[in-house]
């Protein structure tokens, strides 16, 4: 009896250091089911939620670039396009080869693949492909599901409607280099699918276009796939602000059609603000091509063109302005007090300086001429006599008044000073002096004087203004530059505004056409102008010369024409250049009119302008 009550006490002090046991251990584990549960609960929930949700980098949408009236010129459409995140691909051989069975990657494209993903941080989304078409962006999103870290998206591209029209303005957007992900610290340019400006006015108003980036919310499944998205508007991307241009697309592809296979540039700026209307530079080429990747084939047709597209020929083309720079050389004279312009000199065909004959380009001569009528028919003779008395600096100074030898900063780069010499300027360059040669040469824009169409349309513009050095003006919305006084006595501008109107008007000019405009009532002024590619030797002198037809086209003369409309109250002004043209009264002649014509039209004259053909002369 006693045995059983012993052994029944030990059996409940068992039972009770047992259930104490089991009630500490229950009291730990609730404990830290409390801690886990209640006290970390924010923290767990967030290391859940990163592994659950993912941030992207959100891109804005590039602005877009009009025209002054509002046509669009440069514009976004859909993009279709693959990325692969390099830390959720298991097996980067393996998928880059099941992605290459659908869109076809080549050895070029696998290689550039795999040195962005050793270039970048495991994280950031690589670029595989884009531009893809619908079948084969809908066939790779079939296979995504079997490839972890593979994701199509649907983005924006850019694309320039006008095919080449506008492409030496405009440029083109491409990837962010090196050198541009170093000088800029914005987060956008690391991403694979972003673009920005390389050129023209991409480049030069990219930070306005480009916009600032967002972040978007995304639930993931456990191979990293979308399942849903969290937007929130505090977190999305800005998009780019629109660039307003003061170009015509209109008249812009009226001057891409008259210039049809030639090449050369062409320009036309408002007279009385600067804008400019036209910029030009012919032939052209597609920014569409370097925005999807040129092909070798691509490339080697722009390098291998001897008409060079690339080149932007209105802003950067340094050219002999030929025989438009007599207008510079005559108001140089007439500021300087030193030549009466009714004054006669006999021309017959060449001027005798040292033991060199400088020829004027009609071989038997013009006879007795005065200013006036120097400048009608473009005699060389009256030049070089008159610029012997005026001395190159003084005509020097007077080119750079008129916008000769300047470098305008439009906005974009590219733009040219050319040359406009003197004494001082080829002791510097070439460390020799200045001979009167170089003088007689220069008088009627050859020799060292080069100049670009938009100088060219400036210096014609600045001459119908008469007042004030206008500066020309491309972007909307800039400040207008202050346009200072041109402080050319009136009365020397009236009389060479009026030898050029007689240069287009009156038989005998060179640009002399009874059509004109092909516009009631309104006249114009202008000058034409035949830049000498080649030497022309002795012998070929003496016998015969070549005409530009029987010339390779590299040898051929430019043809050049500057004027401006109407005569009486001057609006627009045009420099145009057609390389190896031919005389001036020719191609660039024909041209300018009709492009005037068109810029008048547009501005509120009634009749649309006309096709017309210039009588041959210089």
């Amino acid at each position: 009896m006693i045995r059983n009550n012993i052994d029944e006490n030990v059996v409940n002090r068992r039972t009770a250091l047992m259930a104490l046991g089991g009630l500490g251990v229950y009291g730990v584990l609730a404990s830290r089911l409390y801690y886990l549960q209640v006290t970390k609960a924010e923290d767990y929930r967030a290391l859940s939620d990163d592994n659950r949700f993912n941030f992207n980098i959100t891109l804005p949408s590039r602005g877009r670039i009009l025209d002054r009236s509002g046509e669009v010129l440069a514009v976004n459409r859909q993009d279709y396009r693959v990325v692969l995140i390099p830390e959720r691909v298991k097996d980067l051989d393996g998928t880059l080869s099941r992605i290459s069975d659908i869109i076809g990657l080549s050895e070029g494209q696998e290689k550039r693949i795999r040195k962005d993903i050793k270039d970048n941080a495991r994280f950031v989304p690589i670029l595989v492909e884009n531009h893809l078409d619908w079948e084969t962006f809908a066939a790779l999103n079939l296979k995504t599901p079997d490839l972890p870290g593979v994701i199509p998206e649907v983005g924006e591209g850019r694309y320039y409607p006008n095919k080449g029209i506008f492409a030496h303005t405009l440029g083109f957007v491409g990837r962010a280099g090196p050198s541009d992900v170093s000088d800029d610290k914005d987060p956008l340019l690391r991403q694979p699918t972003f673009r920005i400006g390389k050129t023209g006015i991409e480049a030069a108003q990219d930070a306005v276009l480009r916009g600032s980036s967002g972040r978007l919310k995304v639930e993931v499944n456990a191979v990293g796939r979308i399942v849903r998205e969290w937007p929130d508007p505090k977190d999305r991307a800005k998009d780019g602000e629109n660039v307003w241009l003061t170009l015509d697309a209109e008249l812009q592809r009226y001057a891409a059609k008259q210039f049809g296979a030639d090449s050369g540039g062409l320009a036309v700026i408002d007279v009385l603000t600067g804008e400019l209307r036209t910029l030009l530079s012919m032939p052209s080429f597609d920014g569409n091509l370097f925005v999807s990747g040129l092909t070798q084939a691509d490339m080697n047709a722009l390098n291998n063109d001897e008409k060079r597209p690339q080149y932007n020929k209105v802003l950067s083309g340094g050219y002999p302005p030929a025989s438009t720079f007599k207008m510079t050389v005559m108001l140089a004279a007439l500021e300087a007090g030193l030549i009466n312009p009714a004054d006669k000199i006999f021309c017959v065909g060449k001027l005798r300086l040292g033991n060199r004959n400088f020829h004027c380009w009609k071989r038997k001569g013009h006879g007795s001429v005065d200013m006036r009528e120097a400048l009608k028919s473009s005699c060389d003779v009256y030049f070089y006599d008159i610029a012997q008395t005026v001395g190159m600096d003084k005509i020097a100074q007077m080119g750079r008044r008129l916008g000769l030898g300047q470098r305008f900063d439009v906005g974009i780069s590219g733009v040219r000073a050319g040359i406009m010499p003197d004494e001082a300027w080829k002791q510097a360059k070439l460390g020799a002096a200045w001979r009167g040669g170089d003088t007689l040469n220069a008088s009627i824009g050859q020799g060292f004087v080069l100049a670009t169409p938009l100088q060219l349309a400036v210096m014609a513009g600045r001459i119908a203004n008469g007042r004030q050095a206008i500066t020309p003006q491309l972007v909307i919305g800039e400040d207008l530059k202050e346009a200072p006084p041109l402080e050319i006595n009136p009365d020397h501008l009236a009389f060479v505004t009026e030898a050029m109107w007689s240069v287009c008007h009156e038989p005998g000019g060179t640009a002399f056409t009874p059509e004109g405009l092909g516009i009631e009532g309104v006249e114009m002024a202008g000058k034409t102008g035949t830049g000498q590619v080649r030497g022309i030797s002795s012998t070929e002198r003496a016998n015969r010369i070549r005409k530009n037809e029987e010339l390779p086209w590299k040898l051929r003369d430019h043809s050049i024409f500057v004027g401006y409309a109407p005569y009486d109250k001057p609006r627009f002004a045009v420099g145009c250049l057609v390389e190896h043209g031919g005389s001036g009264a020719k191609r660039a002649a024909e041209i300018t009119r009709a492009v005037l014509a068109l810029a008048l039209e547009r501005d509120g004259m009634s009749r649309p302008p006309a096709e017309v053909t210039s009588e041959a002369g210089i």
